[in-house]
């Protein structure tokens, strides 16, 4: 049995799990897919680290693949963003005969796309951010972090307790070094779905590498922020179409 806490939403029809990234979670990452608990049963946990999920010193996404995997049951459709990709990728590969479909959204699988000048460029400014301010408060190291990724966002001092949990959580990451088996994932059968938002061209790389890869559909909603299943409608409408061409495998 998952130890992991989980918004559920609807009580019918085929499994959707969501997976969150690292400054948000289940319910504020996913709280514009609700709508969709009027098909599928939907499932969003809390990953570990993250109330009221269990803590942890250290985030690992090895381990909450694992977690991940707990909650597919017999099958489910997943979806995963920013971190929550990685983490997806990573439960897809282990037990791909458990995956309906797969979708992530700007995920930070950056090792995959090494050699690209923009990955290349966001995987040396993340380090040297870590590096630089990893002793850093809460407010500074998120504040550069998001600079990092070019993304213009004015966060509330002081940080409300979710968030500072979140950073504090961020800090133990690694995020150039979080690569995905792409190999493992490409001759997987499940259909796999690609979505970025334009905001930073490292995920741009990292997505054009994956949908050639895997191989998988490729969606650009340009304008949107870095978690772009938060645009609501026209994400939706993207996310219920694939759902729908991969086949529900409702039994």
């Amino acid at each position: 049995m998952s130890e992991l806490r989980a918004e559920r939403w609807g009580d019918a029809g085929p499994t959707v799990v969501l997976v969150h990234g690292s400054l948000s979670s289940a319910a504020a990452a996913f709280g514009e897919q609700q709508v969709l608990a009027d098909r599928y049963r939907l499932i969003a946990p809390y990953r570990r680290g993250y109330s009221p999920s269990p803590a942890t010193d250290r985030i690992d996404p090895d381990r909450d693949a694992e977690d991940i995997l707990e909650l597919l049951g017999d099958g489910a459709h997943l979806v995963g963003t920013s971190m929550g990709g990685v983490v997806a990728m990573r439960a897809a590969a282990l037990a791909p005969e458990k995956v309906w479909s797969l979708t992530v959204i700007e995920p930070p699988a950056l090792p995959n796309a090494a050699g690209h000048s923009e990955a290349d460029a966001l995987i040396d400014g993340l380090r040297t951010h870590w590096e630089q301010n990893g002793d850093a408060d809460l407010e500074t190291f998120v504040d550069g972090f998001l600079k990092v990724l070019g993304v213009s966002m004015q966060l509330p001092s002081p940080l409300p307790p979710p968030l500072a949990e979140a950073v504090g959580n961020l800090k133990t990451e690694r995020p150039w070094e979080t690569g995905v088996p792409l190999e493992k994932l490409a001759a997987a059968p499940f259909p796999k779905l690609v979505v970025t938002g334009g905001g930073t061209p490292g995920f741009e790389d990292v997505a054009d590498v994956l949908a050639e890869k895997l191989p998988g559909k490729r969606v650009l909603f340009d304008g949107s922020p870095h978690a772009v299943q938060r645009i609501g409608e026209r994400f939706n409408n993207e996310l219920r179409n694939f759902l729908s061409s991969a086949g529900d495998h409702a039994k």
